[in-house]
């Protein structure tokens, strides 16, 4: 009977077989293929790999096969990038050594395994199905130094009974102690400190000199002696708050300046100038700006409001914006609703130039404007004014025409009618040099145009 051979490839000679040799195979089963099992390591290179990929075999023989290893140890430089071992599928265990750079999985083909990472080594069992880890229970650990944060401990060997940990990036935790009675943690936007809890509602000073607020105070600013500024807190947490109350009544004679103290207000990089009587300024911080609340017609304050009727008296409104657009105000502002005499919308005070050196058709911002042909256009050109259906100029508008060349300008009209006057007759008219003509509106599609150089 011919030799058969175990799961570990020792060989097992057949009844009768082998007669004058077997004590050679006997020798070679144990001091090769049994030793191997039981203490062998079989050192794994990159000659063993392909693709990252190790595939371990057991033949039919005794001599020294790596699948047959206790140890299967990774060498440095096996693999490449994150590698595998596929073993035999039989019963076995194995104590595997990680020396590469990257984590390696020891597994039977097709199946999971164990997943051993880089510098580290532990202990699996092949169950003939598959590989598992073998090491789930420790009955004690003792460290003789602090776990570091890094390794998932504190980084401290003692910790202080009723004390806060803090987290500190990868170096030990910080502590915070109770500190007295009543305190509660706080955080000034970076760390966390024990305090007692703020004081309810706002804190008031009064004040006729410079002075740096801080949150939750009132400072009532008394300017009636000169102006001077409050200064409000540097580096303020989201919720800060300051208020700024007139307390003589003096803001608008002698003006209170809120300085930003780094931070911005209203989202502006500048101080803010309160020149109002009688008012009181809140300033909340949003975490990005102070925000501003203001509350008008207090003592000795005036209030202008957005509904209400009132009459301002040496009053001057600078580049003003509402959201109304009236036609003939200036450019850089508009105006609704304003009147000089409770009828007529507020307009120019002058007659503003639109120079145009080409052909031109009006449009809603010339009311009120003088349209100039210059003499530095030596070209005939025709300045058209639009169908009130394009342009709904108010009735009353007035626009004015000046040619200042020895080139006819055209004052033409679209679909509605032109009339010159005290002749009667309607179309388009020609402005000779130094003429000057105005069309002035007297109904929804009619125009009267009267001047010097005109026909």
């Amino acid at each position: 009977m011919s030799s058969t051979f175990s799961n570990l490839k020792f060989e097992i000679i057949g009844n009768g077989e082998q007669s004058g040799s077997w004590g050679t195979t006997t020798n070679v089963n144990i001091g090769t293929a049994i030793e191997q099992a039981i203490v062998g390591m079989a050192t794994l290179d990159s000659g063993d790999f392909t693709a990252n990929v190790a595939t371990l075999t057991l033949t039919n023989t005794n001599a020294a096969q790596d699948a047959r290893a206790l140890c299967l140890n990774i060498a440095a430089g096996a693999v490449s990038a994150a590698g595998t071992i596929n073993v035999p599928a039989i019963e076995k265990p194995y104590i595997v050594i990680n020396g590469s750079s990257y984590t390696v999985t020891v597994k039977v083909s097709g199946q999971t395994g164990v997943a051993v990472p880089a510098g580290k080594r532990t202990v699996v069992y092949n169950n003939g199905t598959d590989v598992g880890g073998q090491i789930d229970w420790l009955n004690s650990l003792t460290l003789g130094t602090a776990l570091p944060v890094a390794s998932g401990g504190t980084g401290s060997a003692t910790l202080t009974a009723n004390n806060v940990l803090l987290g500190n990036g990868t170096s030990a935790l910080q502590v915070v102690a109770p500190g007295t009675t009543g305190n509660v943690l706080t955080s000034n936007g970076t760390t966390w400190s024990s305090a007692a809890l703020p004081a309810g509602g706002l804190t008031y000073i009064y004040t006729t000199t410079p002075v740096t607020a801080t949150d939750k105070q009132g400072v009532l600013a008394d300017t009636s002696g000169g102006s001077f500024t409050v200064t409000l807190p540097a580096t303020p947490s989201t919720g800060a708050q300051v208020v700024v109350a007139d307390a003589g009544s003096s803001w608008g004679t002698n003006n209170l300046t809120v300085a930003r103290n780094g931070s911005t207000i209203n989202g502006t990089a500048e101080n803010l100038v309160c020149d109002i009587s009688g008012v009181s300024v809140q300033f909340v911080y949003d975490g990005t700006t102070w925000e501003v609340y203001a509350q008008v017609g207090g003592n000795g304050g005036s209030v202008v409001t957005l509904t209400g009727v009132q009459t301002l008296t040496n009053k001057t409104l600078t580049a003003p914006t509402l959201t109304t657009p009236v036609l003939g105000t200036p450019a850089s502002g508009t105006l609704s609703n304003c009147t000089v005499d409770g009828t007529n919308s507020v307009g120019y005070l002058n007659i503003p130039q639109n120079s145009q050196s080409a052909a031109y058709t009006l449009v809603a911002a010339d009311a009120g404007k003088h349209i100039l042909h210059p003499s530095t256009d030596a070209n005939a050109r025709t300045f058209t004014i639009p169908a009130n259906s394009s342009v709904a100029y108010p009735i009353g508008t007035a626009i004015t025409f000046v040619n200042m060349t020895s080139q006819v300008v055209t004052i033409a009209i679209t679909s509605d009618t032109l009339t010159l006057s005290s002749a009667g007759t309607s179309g388009s008219r020609s402005l000779a040099q130094y003429g000057s003509a105005t069309a002035l509106k007297i109904g929804s599609t009619q125009w009267l145009i009267s001047g010097s150089g005109l026909t």
